[in-house]
């Protein structure tokens, strides 16, 4: 393409929609693991390891987004293509642009008042059937050609299997979200309240992460935590496939067992229920020995979970604590007092939005190798300071075992108890103070 010739990063947008599978198998070839099985974790193709990356599987023929464990969400196919292939935003447009087969647009040089009067007065005297001709004949010597069928283009050129891959995902998205909310509110309804006695094996395991805590109103209030007896735990399996002599790998979603599991509900900011987050267990309160003891289950596509949280307790005189996973939530409730929401995750943890009324977050971080919670605590302070929310960030001063991935306040909790904790007093008392100070 001529030096002169760019692509707008509108069109480029708007023409990856529904194609990014195919765009990213062009693209970026070392994602193909990720592809193949995407919305499971896969080796991160920059940092290596054996789980440490996935694509996210909703919305990604749409968004064409995915996470690194160690660097955190790539919202869209643009942000992947940059962190995957270490491109600059343009250089990334641009090979996109060029993929889908997209009209470049020419940059218009300025012309000296002179010249733009002449050629006012010049186009005067041109008909408009002369007009388009001319208009024609310099897109032509500018290099521009009409738009080609960019669509068959494109899939003429890909893979099989990424063909396949992108029809599937939209063949899961016409239909996922009706089914999506219907299974969500059946699971919810099959529960019983953590006040049940059937729901000893939360309990147990609660005790079990140093979680000695009273079943109050304040922390169970929201109606967010609840036990199921015997949920059904699936798992997708590969298995191949011969059909009149051909043989394919194929995916197979199979029912491992029952167990009891304590589910949480998450919640956006008017209290709506987005989805459901499940911890499977044995009735000894230990977590289940399944590939994925925690999961959540699959969002539907009219929700936008971002934003949403596992609310425990309501805000105390416009102060919120906020964490990562429920025990971390539980362990800062636990030595502060404080209601502590949590995220789940370090997605959502960044897109947190807090209920009206919240005027101070007190974040209980992750700290982790890869400085991913810390990263995510750090989006999250930028975003609720500018809207005029004061945040405090509260980071374990324990060093990060030489074999672990990373601590947080639960593993505090266990190692140290609450005096590994900021004293809750002083705490309270700092909180207050500042707010005056803020509020002055």
């Amino acid at each position: 393409m001529q030096d002169d010739m760019y692509y707008h990063a509108d069109e480029v947008r708007q023409a990856a929609i529904g194609r990014w599978p195919l765009i990213v198998g062009a693209l970026a070839p070392h994602l193909e693991p990720a592809l193949r099985k995407i919305g499971k974790h896969v080796s991160c193709p920059i940092h290596g390891g054996k789980d440490g990356f996935r694509l996210f599987k909703k919305d990604f023929n749409q968004k064409g987004g995915g996470v690194c464990n160690t660097c955190g969400p790539k919202h869209d196919g643009f942000e992947l293509l940059m962190w995957a292939n270490n491109w600059s935003f343009w250089e990334t447009k641009e090979r996109i642009g060029e993929l889908l087969g997209l009209s470049p647009r020419h940059r218009r040089a300025r012309n000296s008042q002179r010249g733009q009067s002449r050629q006012a007065q010049s186009n005067q005297n041109v008909t408009v059937p002369q007009a388009k001709a001319q208009q024609a004949a310099e897109g032509k010597a500018r290099g521009r050609s009409e738009p080609a069928d960019t669509k068959t283009n494109l899939e003429d050129r890909s893979a099989a299997w990424l063909l396949e891959l992108q029809e599937k995902l939209e063949r899961q998205k016409s239909v996922s979200s009706a089914q999506a909310h219907k299974s969500i509110q059946r699971v919810w309804d099959e529960c019983v309240g953590l006040d049940s006695p059937s729901a000893s094996p939360v309990w147990r395991y609660f005790t079990g992460r140093g979680l000695v805590i009273k079943r109050s109103s304040q922390w169970m209030a929201g109606d967010c935590l609840r036990f199921h007896p015997s949920l059904p735990y699936y798992e997708e399996c590969e298995e191949e496939v011969t059909v009149d002599g051909n043989t394919s790998v194929q995916s197979k979603v199979i029912c491992k067992g029952n167990y009891p599991a304590l589910v949480c509900a998450i919640r956006d900011k008017s209290g709506k229920l987005l989805t459901l987050h499940r911890t499977y267990l044995t009735q000894t309160g230990s977590k289940a020995k399944v590939k994925e003891a925690r999961k959540m289950m699959t969002v539907p596509d009219d929700v936008e979970v971002v934003g949403g949280a596992i609310r425990m307790g309501e805000p105390a005189e416009g102060v919120l604590g906020v964490a990562e996973g429920l025990e971390t939530a539980l362990s800062g409730y636990r030595a502060s007092g404080l209601p502590t929401w949590s995220l789940v995750n370090t997605t959502l943890l960044e897109g947190f939005v807090p209920p009206d009324g919240v005027h101070t977050v007190v974040i209980w971080v992750d700290k982790d190798k890869s400085h991913a919670g810390e990263r995510a605590a750090m989006v999250l302070k930028s975003r609720l300071e500018s809207l005029g929310i004061r945040v405090v960030m509260l980071i374990p001063a324990l060093p990060i075992p030489a074999r672990a991935k990373g601590i947080d306040w639960n593993d505090v909790l266990q190692t140290q108890g609450l005096l590994g904790f900021p004293n809750p007093r002083r705490l309270r008392a700092d909180l207050i103070r500042q707010e005056v100070a803020y509020g002055s």
